[in-house]
């Protein structure tokens, strides 16, 4: 703001250091992307390969159990089956995670461009800054392999979104060929996150099923307001009735009552 010369090469010097300070500390303060993140990814796509094979080879084996006329051994292929349902969810759950890691190195990818920038011009200021142009030459390096590696998971998510498709496709071709009594029980999922695979004409109605909660045996429970009083009325009618004593007209039974004192007629 003062408009000093003399000041805007340390300033410049020093905010490439504030900028790169603040790119590394997005990434747990490490310089460059953790690599685990592009490694996971991978190994998620190589499991999908695995469990689309086994899938496929199941539904091979069931189709020439069912044409010979035999009975399909169903074990292995739900066994694939559960598999393959598994990491398809694990990958869907995933993708987000990443995209937010590919999200959060972009700011630190333009951090580091300013910062690079903030040495380049401490260093043309003033000449005599070795240590400005070191600074910029380092920060490029490190920029230069964070962008492969944020390129190499953005490609990674690609190609788990397109992993996704298939699985899900060998996933649905699998169910049709196997009973309802032997699937695995994540077929059909658990809330919305999860994926039901079971074609319309063979999924439950929701809360189909379910048993409705019942109090433990032996233990207290409680009761609303509108169940303490219907219960408590019910009490009253049951055993709250004055029943005679004796015949009406006072002439039968002993004890009974005379014809001129009235009573309540039940």
């Amino acid at each position: 703001g003062r408009d000093a010369d003399a000041l805007r090469p340390p300033a410049l010097h020093n905010l490439g250091h504030v900028r790169f300070g603040k790119g590394k500390a997005a990434l747990g303060g490490r310089t460059a992307g953790d690599v685990t993140e592009l490694s996971i990814a991978r190994s998620y796509l190589e499991a999908a390969d695995a469990d689309i094979s086994d899938m496929k080879d199941q539904i091979e084996l069931l189709d020439k159990a069912k044409a010979e006329g035999r009975e399909p051994d169903y074990v292995p292929a739900t066994s694939a089956l559960g598999g393959g349902i598994s990491t398809y969810r694990t990958i869907k759950k995933l993708i987000p995670k990443e995209e937010a890691m590919v999200t959060k190195r972009g700011g630190v990818i333009a951090a580091w461009t300013r910062s690079v920038g903030d040495f380049r011009g401490a260093h043309e200021l003033d000449a005599a800054d070795a240590q400005a142009k070191a600074n910029a030459d380092a920060v490029e390096e490190l920029l230069r392999s964070l962008r492969r590696e944020t390129a190499a998971l953005e490609e990674a998510i690609e190609a788990q979104k397109k992993k996704l498709e298939e699985l899900r496709e060998v996933i649905r071709e699998l169910v049709k060929r196997i009973p309802d009594d032997k699937l695995p029980q994540n077929t059909e999922g658990d809330g919305d996150e999860d994926e039901n695979f079971l074609p319309p004409e063979r999924q439950k109605p929701k809360g189909a099923g379910k048993e409705p909660k019942k109090g433990e045996e032996g233990k207290e429970q409680k009761m609303t307001e509108q169940e303490a009083r219907g219960s408590l009325e019910g009490l009253k009618n049951e055993f709250g009735r004055k029943m005679p004593a004796g015949g009406q007209d006072g002439k039968g039974g002993s004890g009974g009552k005379s014809a001129e004192k009235k009573g309540k007629d039940y």
